[in-house]
């Protein structure tokens, strides 16, 4: 082998040594650290609802390797919300997909989606009173009225009573007494109130006849004087003063029974 040859293969093998000496000491040096990987947050929320508003509470979210910079929310009626904390109005009854995403601070997000049912809720309005009229008596011109089994809600009161008697004339009160002046048909209204303030009101037709009974005639005295002079001189003193005193009439209408019944007893036979 020619020196030549000899001293290339020399520089050969100290270039691969020179090579195997830099790999080991590139295996030696410290390896740089793996950047960490970020962990996604955790959407989560409750809500309250209360007719058609609805409170949602995304407090429940969590990052676990950092903290959340964004809530925010597709209600489900075309309608989008920011905010942990947020309070929404649905338009109508129904049941809606809300969905919450969450962003933390290093640009993760996670979403959740809930169904939210709303409905207005509406009271049943409370039922009125209902007014009745009992005709109780009539007698000549003079009615008397009651509006005391009037109906009611369940416990509620009446605490009015108005009546219009169809004459011009009105009262008030459970039961009344009314006394009309002159014969006819009359339509008598009773309106009832009730504690709430709620009214109704019903009618009734009324015929008043007043019966005219002529005045009875007292006995006219005999002419001849004959009788038992005491109760002639009785009968002629209540003549002389009935005019000043009518309650002496019945009286002398008495006397002159009597005088009449006397007469009979002792006339011819």
């Amino acid at each position: 082998m020619s020196p030549k040859s000899k001293l290339a293969i020399v520089a050969a093998m100290a270039v691969v040594a020179l090579i195997v000496v830099v790999v080991g000491l590139a295996s030696l040096a410290p390896k740089s650290k793996p950047q960490s990987v970020n962990e996604l947050p955790v959407a989560n929320f409750v809500f309250d609802v209360n007719n058609l508003t609805v409170e949602f509470n995304a407090s429940a979210s969590i990052d676990p390797d950092g903290s959340i910079a964004n809530y925010s929310w597709s209600f489900g009626d075309e309608s989008l919300g920011h905010g942990a904390v947020i309070v929404h109005d649905f338009a109508d009854n129904g049941t809606y997909t809300t969905e919450l995403t969450v962003t933390d601070d290093k640009g993760g997000k996670n979403s959740s989606k809930k169904s939210v049912s709303v409905s207005i809720t509406v009271e049943p309005a409370a039922s009125g009173p209902e007014a009745l009229i009992e005709i109780v008596s009539k007698d000549n011109w003079t009615v008397v009225l009651s509006g005391a089994e009037s109906k009611v809600r369940e416990g509620g009161q009446i605490v009015s009573y108005a009546w219009d008697f169809g004459d011009g004339s009105t009262g008030t009160g459970d039961v009344v007494t009314h006394t009309y002046e002159t014969n006819g048909t009359y339509t008598v209204v009773l309106t009832v109130t009730d504690d709430l303030g709620a009214t109704n009101n019903t009618s009734v037709s009324i015929t008043v006849t007043k019966i005219w009974v002529p005045p009875v005639e007292p006995p006219e005295p005999p002419k001849n004087n004959a009788g038992p002079p005491g109760l002639l001189h009785a009968i002629e003193d209540h003549e002389e003063r009935v005019d000043q005193n009518e309650h002496l009439q019945n009286s002398l209408d008495h006397l002159i029974i009597n005088l009449e019944r006397w007469l009979d007893k002792h006339a011819d036979p």
